[in-house]
């Protein structure tokens, strides 16, 4: 797929991933749009990186993405790729008995829930396009539990499923929209390297080429991109999943 000349919407485009690609395709000449909950942070971004969209929005909310889906149908009828990359990584005990409900299911919200409903709101849209192309953000952790993580790694397998099973069923009905799933290790430069360095010393990857094998991946409709230390979780996903779960909670 070209990616120049498009417009393009990125949750979770102010920091980390979302805003590494986000402005790698800026630089291609695409209007690029990204959303974020905080606008005071959306108008710091957008005013350090002249050219980005900010549009105030939280993807954990049904509501708020429905708010989303029709002002972007209306005000930007054109957008022809989604990046879904807002996502939320918390570790905690399961016996904590300070721990509340609510905190056990933010990562369900943002990074599960948040990926379907911006997936499926802005599917019509999308499906309306000559070529269109939806990018999910899963992780290595999909493969294999991270036990100081017990959620962050359920929902990221979540995404990795509802991406194959979004892929297949759009192969049927519409063949124009591509689907890929980029697979991240764990990114030296962002705010979970510390946490995930004590918990079994996971190697890290630079952003930087994080985005080159992404992009590359969206330029060749990869129906999967797996870089770094995220192939060898793959592997030992498959082969022994234990024993390194196991690792990473002995730390």
């Amino acid at each position: 797929m070209k990616l120049s000349n498009r417009t393009i919407v990125v949750t979770g485009g102010t920091s980390g991933i979302g805003l590494a690609f986000a402005l790698d395709l800026l630089n291609r000449g695409n209007k690029v749009i990204v959303i974020g909950r905080n606008q005071a942070t959306l108008d710091q971004v957008t005013n350090k990186h002249k050219g980005l969209i900010g549009l105030q929005g939280d993807v954990s909310n049904v509501n708020s993405v429905r708010e989303m889906a029709a002002f972007l149908r209306d005000r930007y009828p054109e957008v022809s790729i989604l990046f879904n990359s807002a996502g939320i990584m918390r570790a905690f005990e399961v016996m904590d008995s300070a721990l509340d409900l609510e905190r056990t299911t933010a990562e369900v919200e943002t990074n599960l829930n948040g990926t379907i409903w911006m997936t499926e709101a802005l599917l019509p849209q999308l499906a309306r396009q000559n070529e269109a192309m939806i990018v999910t953000v899963s992780s290595g952790l999909s493969y294999v539990s991270s036990p100081l993580h017990p959620v962050y790694s359920a929902t990221k397998a979540g995404v990795h499923m509802f991406t194959d099973a979004l892929r297949i069923q759009l192969k049927k009905s519409k063949p124009n929209i591509h689907v890929i799933e980029l697979v991240p290790p764990l990114v030296a430069e962002t705010n979970l390297l510390p946490d995930m360095q004590s918990g079994g010393g996971i190697p890290s990857m630079s952003l930087e080429t994080l985005v080159k094998r992404g992009i590359q991946g969206m330029e060749h409709n990869k129906k999967r991109v797996v870089p770094g230390f995220s192939k060898i979780l793959r592997f030992a996903g498959k082969y022994f999943p234990d024993a390194l779960s196991n690792a990473m909670a002995r730390g």
